[in-house]
């Protein structure tokens, strides 16, 4: 009896333990709706009557709900690279660009995100708003070029690729990607 008592209470203990773990584990499996909050930056003309148009950045906060069951996926369409100080694109890089976005069926009409990216090298002071520059020289040029909506972002030196010193070039980028 000893025997099948013991056996009986080590099936209990399981089974508690069983429904205790699939207590704390059905939370995480039950999916939850999610939203998002955007912020992007875009530009904004002021309509002056007398002077002229003012055109700067400005930030836009906005809602938007991601769909339902739908992953959320963004890829890399292109890398930019620059030369050190320098937020300007090369006319050798420029058409290359455009070759490789034109490639790239349909995409002229999605979302575009682009973002800047600088160096170890120089302080941050200096190298958020050279990031920054980098994207929009980028973003300028694929606007004139019909892509469509683009959003910029400057990185700055926070993201590097690697902490080669031979290799800080690789560091002196923008990134082109597709947003979902």
């Amino acid at each position: 009896m000893t025997g099948h008592s013991a056996e009986k209470k080590k099936t209990e203990m399981n089974t508690k333990k069983q429904i205790i773990i699939s207590a704390l584990v059905t939370p995480l499996l039950i999916p939850i709706p999610s939203g998002a909050v955007e912020i992007r930056q875009e530009p904004y003309t002021f309509r002056m009557a007398l002077v002229r148009d003012l055109t700067t950045d400005t930030f836009v906060i906005s809602e938007r709900s991601l769909p339902k069951n739908n992953p959320v996926i963004s890829y890399r369409l292109s890398l930019v690279y620059f030369e050190l100080g320098c937020a300007s694109l090369s006319q050798v890089t420029a058409e290359t660009l455009l070759s490789d976005m034109k490639r790239c069926e349909g995409i002229q009409k999605d979302p575009l995100l682009v973002i800047g990216h600088a160096c170890q090298l120089g302080s941050e002071k200096l190298n958020q708003p050279l990031s920054l520059q980098r994207a929009r020289a980028v973003a300028d040029f694929l606007r004139n070029h019909d892509f469509g909506w683009i959003t910029i972002q400057g990185k700055g030196s926070q993201q590097p690729l690697t902490h080669d010193s031979q290799e800080f070039y690789k560091n002196r980028r923008v990134e082109i990607t597709v947003q979902p």
